[in-house]
């Protein structure tokens, strides 16, 4: 009699209710939800700020090229749309990848000095978790170029 008395009394002690169980899940799973939701977020972000590092490397780059020729003829006179193309469509930019495009304006100063404003503009569709996006983001710089 001793030991059934002795197993009431522990099955009446012991364990979670059906009904906590339930709560610890739903509380659980509203958190792991939470979570997979900012890490979706996070990687967005992530994509983005490579995809426009990207962008402004090849600006830069560009730009860098332009004071290449600028320094290695007198009067700028390297600096034409032969040497530095105004237009690279997707997918043409050498070494790049395929989702970018480039403009570069070349504008000689009118005035008697000798200078010319190099502006480089890069284009780009940012892909996200949810795909390649329609509308187009840009990076532009500018530089002013003056001969010696």
């Amino acid at each position: 009699m001793h030991a059934l008395s002795r197993l009431k009394s522990r099955s009446g002690e012991a364990g979670f209710t059906l009904a906590e169980i339930l709560v610890a899940c739903a509380v659980i799973s509203v958190g792991l939800v939470a979570v997979a939701t900012g890490f979706g977020y996070g990687v967005d972000g992530v994509e983005a700020g490579r995809q426009q590092s990207t962008a402004v490397f090849l600006a830069e780059q560009r730009i860098e090229q332009a004071k290449d020729l600028a320094a290695r003829t007198p009067n700028l006179a390297a600096l034409t749309t032969a040497n530095l193309p105004a237009t690279e469509a997707y997918g043409t930019i050498s070494g790049a990848p395929p989702g970018y495009r480039r403009t570069t304006t070349i504008t000689l100063n009118p005035g008697g000095t000798t200078g010319a404003r190099v502006d480089v503009a890069v284009f780009y569709r940012p892909v996200t978790g949810r795909g390649v996006l329609s509308t187009e983001r840009s990076v532009s710089l500018s530089i002013f170029l003056a001969s010696r």
